[in-house]
C-alpha cells in the first residue's frame, strides 16, 4: 500500500521512485562488489602486516560519512515529514556513534587494551552490534507507513532531538555492555583470532542485513533511497563475510578488505544524497530564475501599459482643447476660401494665389496638432534612435501648452551647440517632458513672475543633460524626499503616477531623474540620456 502524500514529499528526490538509469548505476555497484568479493575470498585468510594508522584513518572516515548522512536525512524528514526517513537517520547516527566506540575500544590504538574499561572481546562485539544495528533500522525503514499527518516545526524538532536521544542511550546502553559487561556475553575472539562461538554470532548478524536486503528488495515500488540501500546491504554482506566468516582473524587480507567494503558501503547513500541535493539546487534555481525572468517581463508590460494609460489620461485633458486649436485652422481656411470665391467673382485672381497659399499654411497647421496627437497617444515598442532635441522639446512644449491658460509664462529654450541630439525613445522622452512642463506650469499659476526655461548640456560619460526650471514656489522638503513614489501629489485631482513614470522611463533610457532648487526661486527638474555617439 503506498504512503499517502505529504506537503514535501515531492521535494525530496530519494523518496521518488528509482528510474532506469539509478538501476544501471546500483547494478554496476553491486557487480563490483562481488567482483572484488569473489577475487578476495580465496585470499582472506592470509596474513598481512599490521598498519598502525589504517583502523584509526579508517573508522574516522566511516563516522564523518555518516554523521554528514544522519543530518542530511534528517534534514529530509523535516521536509518530507516521513518517518521511514527518521528511522532511517537514526541508523545512521547509531553507525557513527558506535564506531566510536568501536575505535575507543580497539586493542593497541590509543592503548594495549583499548579505553573505556576493553576487555579482550569488547571491540568484536561493538563491531557485531554496529553490523547488527543497521539492518535493523533498515527493516523498520522497510516496513513502516507513513501517516501523511501534519506536524508543526515545533513537533518535529521534538522528533529529531528525541530520536537522537534515544540512539544516544542506546550506544551507551551497549558499549558498557561490551565493556563493563564482557563476561555476560559469549567469548568470540582469542587474541586476534576467532573462537568457534563467533561463527553462530556471525551468522546471526549476517541473516539480518540478508533480511534487510530482501525486504527492500521485496518492498515495491524501490525509491531511489531504497535502492542504494539494497547496494549498502550487499557490500555489507560481502563485507562481514570476509572480515569475520571467511577470514582468520585480524590483519589478514579479508580483514583489510572487508573494513574497505564497509567505507565503501558508507559512501554510497551518501553520494546519492549530495547528488540529489545538487540536483535539487540546480532545479531550484533554474526555477528561481525562470519567476524572475518571467517577473520581469511582467513588470515591463506593466510599466508599458502605465505609461499609455498616463498619455490617455494626458490626452483627456488635451480633448476639450483639442477642438479650439483644430478649429482655429479650420475656420482660418474656410475665411481664405470664401474670399478666394469673392476674388475669383469679381475677377481680381491676382490676390487668388496668396489666399490659397494662406489656407494650404492653415491646413498644415492643423494636420500638425493632429499629427502630433496621434503620435503622443500612439503605443508601440520602446525604439531607441538618433533624435534632434530641439524640435522634439518645441513639440513637446506645444503639446503640454494645449489648453492652458498661460498669458503670463515666458517660455525659453536654450540648446548646448554639444548637446544637440540624443540616442531615445522620441515619445517616451516627450512624455517626460510634458509631464514635467505641465507641472511646472501649474506650479507657477499665481506667480507674478513666470518663467520656464527648458536647456540641454553635455554631461558626463558620453550624457546628455536636459532640465525644465520654473519659478514657482518650490518644492517642500517632506515632498521631496519622496517625490519619485508611486501615488503621491501634492494636487486635488492628480493620481501621483506621472513623476513615477518619467522616473522609470529615464532608468530603461540607462539616466537618471532628480529635482533641484532653482537658482533664484522654484525648482529645476534634471535628467540625462544618452548622447548619439553613445550608441
Amino acid at each position: 500500500m503506498a504512503d499517502e502524500p505529504t506537503p514535501g514529499r515531492a521535494l525530496v528526490l530519494s523518496m521518488q521512485p528509482a528510474g532506469p538509469g539509478e538501476r544501471r548505476w546500483a547494478a554496476a555497484a553491486v557487480l563490483l562488489s562481488l567482483l572484488i568479493f569473489i577475487a578476495a575470498v580465496p585470499f582472506a585468510s592470509v596474513k598481512l602486516p599490521l598498519l598502525a594508522p589504517f583502523i584509526p584513518c579508517y573508522e574516522a572516515t566511516l563516522t564523518i560519512n555518516d554523521l554528514i548522512t544522519a543530518a542530511l536525512l534528517f534534514g529530509q524528514f523535516s521536509i518530507a515529514r516521513s518517518r521511514r526517513l527518521l528511522v532511517l537517520a537514526s541508523g545512521f547516527l547509531f553507525l557513527a556513534l558506535i564506531t566510536v566506540s568501536h575505535a575507543l575500544t580497539f586493542p593497541g590504538l590509543f592503548s594495549e587494551t583499548g579505553l573505556l574499561g576493553a576487555g579482550a572481546q569488547s571491540t568484536a562485539w561493538l563491531y557485531m552490534f554496529w553490523h547488527a544495528g543497521f539492518p535493523i533500522a533498515t527493516l523498520c525503514y522497510a516496513w513502516l507507513k507513513d501517516s501523511g499527518a501534519d506536524a508543526t516545526h515545533a513537533r518535529l524538532s521534538h522528533a529529531i532531538l528525541a530520536s537522537i536521544a534515544a540512539v544516544v542511550a542506546l550506544v551507551v546502553l551497549l558499549t558498557a555492555l561490551a565493556t563493563a559487561g564482557e563476561l555476560l556475553l559469549p567469548r568470540i575472539m582469542q587474541g586476534n583470532h576467532y573462537t568457534p562461538a563467533m561463527i553462530f554470532v556471525v551468522a546471526v548478524v549476517w541473516s539480518l542485513n540478508l533480511a534487510a536486503l530482501l525486504t527492500l528488495f521485496v518492498r515495491r515500488p524501490h525509491s531511489i533511497l531504497g535502492l542504494w540501500l539494497m547496494v549498502v546491504l550487499c557490500a555489507w554482506l560481502c563485507d562481514i563475510a570476509l572480515s569475520a566468516v571467511f577470514n582468520a582473524g585480524r590483519y589478514d587480507l579479508g580483514f583489510y578488505v572487508g573494513r574497505l567494503y564497509g567505507l565503501l558501503a558508507a559512501s554510497f547513500v551518501l553520494a546519492a544524497l549530495v547528488v540529489e541535493t545538487v540536483t535539487l539546487y540546480a532545479r531550484i534555481a533554474r526555477s528561481l530564475d525562470s519567476e524572475r525572468q518571467e517577473r520581469e517581463h511582467r513588470l515591463r508590460e506593466m510599466r508599458s501599459e502605465l505609461i499609455h494609460v498616463s498619455r490617455l489620461s494626458e490626452l483627456g485633458q488635451m480633448v476639450s482643447a483639442l477642438a479650439h486649436e483644430v478649429n482655429q485652422p479650420l475656420t482660418a481656411v474656410g475665411n481664405y476660401l470664401r474670399a478666394t470665391q469673392r476674388l475669383i467673382d469679381i475677377g481680381d485672381t491676382t490676390k487668388v494665389r496668396t489666399a490659397l497659399a494662406k489656407a494650404t499654411s492653415e491646413v498644415t497647421r492643423a494636420s500638425e496638432i493632429i499629427r502630433r496627437l496621434r503620435d503622443f497617444i500612439r503605443k508601440r515598442d520602446s525604439e531607441k534612435c538618433a533624435e534632434d532635441l530641439g524640435p522634439m522639446i518645441e513639440e513637446s512644449v506645444a503639446l503640454a501648452v494645449i489648453g492652458t491658460e498661460r498669458p503670463n509664462v515666458l517660455v525659453e529654450l536654450r540648446l548646448h551647440p554639444q548637446a544637440s541630439t540624443a540616442l531615445v525613445d522620441k515619445i517616451q522622452i516627450q512624455q517626460v517632458l510634458l509631464n514635467l512642463i505641465r507641472n511646472a506650469v501649474e506650479a507657477m499659476a499665481g506667480s507674478p513672475h513666470q518663467s520656464l526655461v527648458i536647456a540641454t548640456l553635455p554631461s558626463a560619460d558620453a550624457m546628455v543633460e536636459l532640465s525644465v526650471a520654473d519659478s514657482g514656489p518650490g518644492l517642500a522638503a517632506e515632498v521631496r524626499a519622496k517625490l519619485f513614489q508611486p501615488f503621491v501629489t501634492t494636487k486635488s485631482t492628480g493620481m501621483g503616477v506621472g513623476l513615477s513614470i518619467c522616473h522609470s522611463i529615464i532608468e530603461a533610457h540607462g539616466g537618471r531623474l532628480w529635482a533641484d532648487d532653482n537658482s533664484d526661486t522654484g525648482t529645476v527638474f534634471r535628467f540625462t540620456v544618452p548622447q548619439r555617439d553613445a550608441a
